[in-house]
């Protein structure tokens, strides 16, 4: 199998099949490193439908931390059970802090902070980062991406994502979901509405908080 092969213009096939976790297990990398046709193919979709046009519009490379996980790999990490990322159907993925400074992404960053504002009644506080710019982006335009569930996943707290969990797949009838997971939160997890997701990055969360 070729792992450097294009999954889209700017994503191959490598970048989803990184493990560390599977390249000290000589079982795990086994599996990990020749996932079958039909994960390929899912990986392809996730790239073509939803990471790709994403990458075009923000206009900087995104990072996969997670991608593919085999299922042992899975076992191994404690990963859920009904993971989609055992499917090719997800990934874990970060934006690069340069996005937050970068003269060519002046205008996207405007557009998503003007959008913000206009959902929320509210500015984005200037402490959210490139990880949470790209949440923000996702959930805006949620109802246009065939997207399953985008994730603001741990970090330091609200409008500081760790990374961003982006899940696809073809003919899933439960779509759109918008999910927010992390130490911070009264239970740990939340399925907030496109309002609250957007105030995570709005001084709203501060002053809830307050009152």
């Amino acid at each position: 199998m070729n792992i450097n092969q294009r999954l889209s213009k700017n994503f191959t096939l490598n970048e989803f099949l990184r493990s560390s976790t599977a390249e000290r297990d000589e079982a795990i990398a086994k599996d990990q490193f020749n996932p079958p046709e039909n994960i390929v193919a899912n990986l392809a979709y996730l790239c073509s439908t939803t990471l790709q046009p994403i990458r075009d519009m923000l206009g900087v490379p995104l990072r996969i931390t997670s991608g593919y996980r085999c299922p042992s790999l899975n076992t191994k990490i404690g990963g859920s059970k009904s993971s989609q990322h055992m499917h090719g159907q997800a990934a874990d993925v970060q934006l690069p802090d340069r996005f937050l400074s970068h003269p060519a992404t002046r205008r996207i960053r405007r557009k998503i902070s003007e959008r913000v504002l206009a959902v929320t009644g509210r500015p984005l506080r200037s402490d959210v980062n490139a990880n949470f710019q790209l949440f923000a982006y996702v959930c805006l335009r949620i109802n246009e991406l065939d997207i399953d569930q985008v994730i603001h996943e741990f970090g330091n707290g609200y409008g500081q994502p760790a990374w961003v969990h982006l899940a696809t797949s073809p003919g899933n009838r439960d779509k759109r979901q918008i999910l927010t997971l992390g130490r911070y939160l009264p239970n740990r997890k939340e399925k907030p509405d496109l309002v609250t997701a957007l105030n995570y990055g709005t001084d709203y969360v501060e002053s809830a908080a307050v009152a």
